[in-house]
């Protein structure tokens, strides 16, 4: 069925985010086909139609990112230009037509389509990959930590325990640093368990996170108070989406060299540097109606990134009897490039297929994250029978200086324009609070092991729980 109707164009250019003034802009008459019945109907000119209803009833109505994307789609539609294009052109002529041209019958159905094509998972990797990171360098702290309480430092000196304790009698000096408590070499492995959870937000959609990790490392005292060494992880992540929008899938892996150095009153200095290398499987589920067009689509990509990190602390142990009080201040540096990758879409491309040709190509991004990290620990040794437990609290408070919200550059691989467009990353909670809980234990021979706990507190829209579990041993 032919249908004429007329349709006044014009464009707003949503200063309430691009930070540009709102204009007007002549367009060319804009070609469209759009559903009658559930048939798409022969193309037809629209003009005059007042109000604008896809700048009025779609963009106003849509989120930020899909309002872009809309604004987008909308600019390159009005070329006519992939109409005559080869066939992947013209198919996404026709899926862009369907979602402007929607606007007049179905103004919910096309602002729904802008909602679903918008790419705001993408923000995910970049959580993911510092989330990881972040692992790492509380795994190597936590061996650092037993480092320099099971060296024997006079103000606090978990050895003499152990010489008191009749089990590690026949191992130990009586207390000194280079004892059979700690030998030269030592190892270390440890599991790990990620829960967490992001609300949806603005910007992008709620997610629940789980990853599995295991770390394994191994260290040197080149003097009673310098140590150094390497640690390897590992880690697979799961990502899904809110609302049925899609999953992510990952595996992890990093390396990274570290070292402390501490004084015999008790002031110390701890030192990181790891790179990772990041692969994800990212499924944006891309599914809306409008007029009766009915789209079930899935886009695929697999995005990759390198993550360099670099931890510096300083810190001061100060002991009474048992107890120890630890005050430190960290600075952790994160760095993300995640590399331009490609979508595909589930359904091959044509012209009748909805959505079949609105697949994306990211732009390369760069993501930098600086963090300091003020906590405190407290620690309490207790000597039993065959061995010696440190239970341990600390609580720090994280402030983020960096890590603005991004602006991501995207594209339709299928438009012969090449509209540039950009999706809008999350905006970071500045301060929070990591809170954690640990109990160690140091048996004969230089073995030990332990289990904590770490969450999140006070990051909006954020919560965040991890469990590790871990043995270490001297030789």
């Amino acid at each position: 069925m032919k249908l004429e109707a007329d349709v006044m164009v014009s464009t707003k250019m949503l200063d309430s985010f691009l930070g540009l003034e709102t204009r007007q802009v002549s367009l060319p008459l804009l070609l469209v086909s759009f559903s009658v019945a559930g048939a798409m109907a022969p193309a037809c000119v629209l003009a005059d139609l007042t109000p604008p209803g896809f700048y009025q009833d779609v963009l106003n109505s849509a989120s930020v990112n899909g309002a872009i994307t809309g604004n987008a789609i909308f600019q390159t539609c009005a070329t006519g230009a992939n109409a005559s294009g080869a066939l992947n052109n013209q198919a996404f002529q026709a899926d862009c037509n369907r979602v402007v041209g929607g606007a007049i019958a179905d103004p919910v159905g096309s602002t729904q389509a802008l909602n679903m094509l918008a790419a705001d998972q993408i923000g995910a990797q970049n959580s993911a990959a510092s989330r990881a990171a972040g692992l790492g360098v509380a795994v190597v702290q936590t061996r650092l930590q037993h480092i320099r309480l099971a060296s024997g430092l006079p103000v606090y000196q978990p050895s003499v325990l152990l010489a008191n304790n009749h089990v590690f009698q026949n191992q130990t000096g009586g207390g000194a640093s280079g004892d059979a408590a700690f030998d030269r070499f030592g190892a270390f492995l440890s599991l790990g368990y990620v829960n967490g959870k992001e609300d949806q937000t603005a910007f992008q959609p709620g997610a629940d996170m789980d990853r599995r990790s295991v770390s394994g490392g191994i260290d040197y005292r080149f003097k009673d108070n310098l140590f150094g060494g390497v640690v390897l992880r590992y880690a697979d992540a799961d990502v899904a989406f809110d609302n049925s929008r899609g999953d992510m899938s990952g595996d992890e892996w990093g390396l990274a060299l570290y070292g402390t150095y501490f004084r015999p009153e008790g002031l110390f200095f701890d030192g990181l540097i790891g790179y990772g290398n990041d692969d994800y499987t990212l499924r944006r589920r891309i599914g809306y109606s409008v007029d009766s067009e009915v789209a079930d689509q899935s886009a695929t990509s697999s995005p990759q990134s390198s993550v360099v990190n670099v931890n510096l602390g300083v810190g001061y142990t100060m002991s009474r009897d048992a107890w120890t009080i630890t005050p430190a201040l960290r600075l952790n540096f994160l760095r993300n490039k995640v590399d331009a990758y490609r979508e595909s879409m589930s359904s091959p491309i044509d012209s009748t297929t909805v959505g079949s040709s609105m697949a994306l190509g990211i732009d390369a991004q760069t993501y930098t994250s600086l963090v300091s990290d003020f906590g405190i620990q407290i620690s309490r040794a207790i000597n039993l029978s065959n061995q010696v437990l440190v239970p341990q609290l600390r609580v720090s408070w994280l402030h983020e200086f960096k890590n603005d919200q991004a602006q991501v550059g995207a594209y339709f691989i299928n438009d012969i324009n090449k509209q540039p467009f950009f999706v809008l990353t999350n905006q970071p909670d500045r301060d929070y609070v990591d809170l954690g809980i640990a109990v160690s234990a140091q048996f004969a021979q230089g073995r030990s092991a332990f289990i904590s706990y770490d969450t999140l507190l006070g990051y909006q829209g954020v919560s965040y729980d991890s469990v590790n579990i871990g043995m270490r041993f001297e030789f």
